[in-house]
């Protein structure tokens, strides 16, 4: 269970997978085992924030793109 998910909307859940999918397609092998979403959080901007099984966290953003 991803911490937080309960409070994005089924929209917010869809592009977070998406984005998240993209992401880890993105990285190398030794990074990939770490990409597992834990938490999940709606920043003041709107912004769907991530934090990963291995500590990062990112925004992703509306344009399916990340930092």
């Amino acid at each position: 269970m991803i911490k937080g998910i309960e409070k994005l909307t089924s929209e917010q859940v869809e592009h977070m997978e998406k984005v998240n999918e993209l992401h880890t397609k993105a990285v190398g092998l030794e990074y990939k085992s770490g990409m597992e979403i834990v938490e999940t959080w709606v920043n003041e901007k709107d912004i769907v924030c991530v934090r990963l099984k291995n500590g990062d966290w990112y925004h992703y953003l509306k344009d399916n793109t990340w930092y």
